[in-house]
């Protein structure tokens, strides 16, 4: 697997994390009624967002190995996204 991809998806991760926290920040200032809805969207977002990415890199990859580290990272970096965004939420 080549390091720009590796790159780009942690860089994709990141950006969906900052979104998910400042989003979180001004639904809190704005409409602290529709926090709750904010929340479950930007779960489907993301896990849609990785589901897709995972699916266009196995569609577009020539070997299985390769899809399959690509779908670990994914899900790794899934995971630390969660974990990340859970942190910021309770400390909030």
């Amino acid at each position: 697997m080549e390091i720009a991809v590796v790159f780009l998806s942690v860089m994709a991760f990141t950006l969906l994390s900052f979104a998910y926290v400042k989003g979180m920040g001004f639904v809190q200032r704005h409409a602290p009624d529709q926090l709750v809805n904010f929340h479950f969207v930007m779960v489907a977002v993301r896990f849609i967002f990785a589901v897709t990415a995972v699916g266009i890199f196995a569609f577009l990859s020539d070997n299985r190995e390769d899809t399959i580290r690509f779908a670990a990272l994914i899900l790794g970096l899934y995971l630390a996204m969660i974990v990340v965004t859970l942190i910021f939420k309770t400390l909030k």
